[in-house]
């Protein structure tokens, strides 16, 4: 059974995460996974290290990572939250998702209770929320106007602030969990001194909640090549410039700074063959088999488009190679 160590992130002046067009007023809510690798990789380098070591496990052929990411998802006080999966049919019966259609494309996360659930194989109609707005969940609630989906037993583990007795969580719905918007911001040209405005997008997460992500290791003491550093030495020291520095864009602007909350450790099922895999970070599929796998009949997934910059610590920032992955959720 693969076993997660989650990390929690609080973020205090909200982060900005860039989307697939590449805009400076659009921000995300998930921090997908490479963004995360490729941050550990700048900040050990910035720390000392060398970066081609860090990263040479999981580039060798046949590679043989010491731990795998997850990308960072919401959470809202102890309710982890994941991505709603491609295939709808995996979760509801086919009358539901004819009743409840846009309700459920509405949904972007699901509760880790759900989940469980829905790993173990159970349908989650009955854990669906009211339709109309002012009924009272019975066993499944919504937050953020139908984005995030939880069951109502999950509810008292949500922050103080969005807690609700009976009789009162049909306010559920109208209570954010993350909040995009565009922030004003000036430039002063250096020679004329005339100011231009322009909007950057902004994430911003209620009291109590933020992102997580999880780390499988699969080998937390092997050493980095010609470092004293262990792997899980590596990341902790990284996470802890990182904190500092802070994740995404804009961060000469204060964004992305974060405190690091404590460790803990959570179980998933193992895989098994010849069963739909549900991915929770992005992914390449590179091999004849994993290529196969997406010709499949039964295959879900999304494609994302992948670009923009990459910064270096040693070269002047460049334009990425562009990849097609596949999204989380898969």
């Amino acid at each position: 059974m693969p076993t997660l160590t989650v990390y929690p992130l609080s973020f205090a002046g909200g982060l900005h995460i860039g989307g697939q067009g590449g805009k400076l007023e659009e921000s995300g809510v998930t921090l997908p996974a490479d963004t995360l690798f490729a941050a550990l990789v700048d900040a050990h380098r910035r720390s000392g290290g060398d970066p081609q070591a860090l990263a040479a496990p999981f580039v060798a052929v046949p590679p043989d990572p010491p731990f795998l990411l997850t990308s960072a998802f919401p959470y809202a006080g102890a309710v982890r939250f994941y991505p709603m999966p491609v295939d709808l049919t995996r979760l509801v019966t086919p009358e539901t998702l004819r009743a409840r259609t846009k309700a459920l494309r509405r949904v972007r996360y699901l509760s880790e209770g759900l989940l469980r659930q829905a790993l173990d194989g159970e349908m989650l109609d009955g854990w669906l929320f009211p339709e109309e707005q002012l009924a009272e969940p019975q066993t499944g609630a919504a937050l953020q106007g139908g984005q995030f989906w939880l069951k109502v037993d999950e509810i008292g583990r949500l922050p103080g602030d969005m807690q609700r007795k009976e009789g009162q969580r049909h306010a559920l719905p109208m209570l954010p969990v993350a909040t995009t918007a565009r922030v004003p911001r000036v430039t002063v040209d250096r020679l004329s001194h005339s100011s231009t405005i322009y909007h950057v997008g902004r994430t911003t997460f209620a009291a109590g909640c933020g992102l997580w992500f999880g780390v499988h290791w699969r080998d937390r003491e092997r050493r980095i090549e010609g470092s004293p550093l262990t792997y899980a030495e590596a990341v902790a020291q990284a996470l802890a410039m990182l904190a500092d520095d802070g994740l995404g864009g804009e961060r000469t602007a204060g964004y992305g700074a974060f405190r690091l909350g404590a460790p803990a450790a959570m179980n998933l099922p193992d895989p098994v063959d010849g069963h739909p895999a549900w991915l929770l970070s992005r992914y390449h599929p590179a091999s004849v088999g994993e290529l196969a796998g997406l010709r499949v009949a039964q295959a879900a997934y999304q494609l994302v488009k992948v670009g923009g910059w990459l910064r270096s610590y040693d070269y002047p920032a460049v334009r990425r190679r562009r990849l097609t992955l596949l999204g989380e959720g898969s």
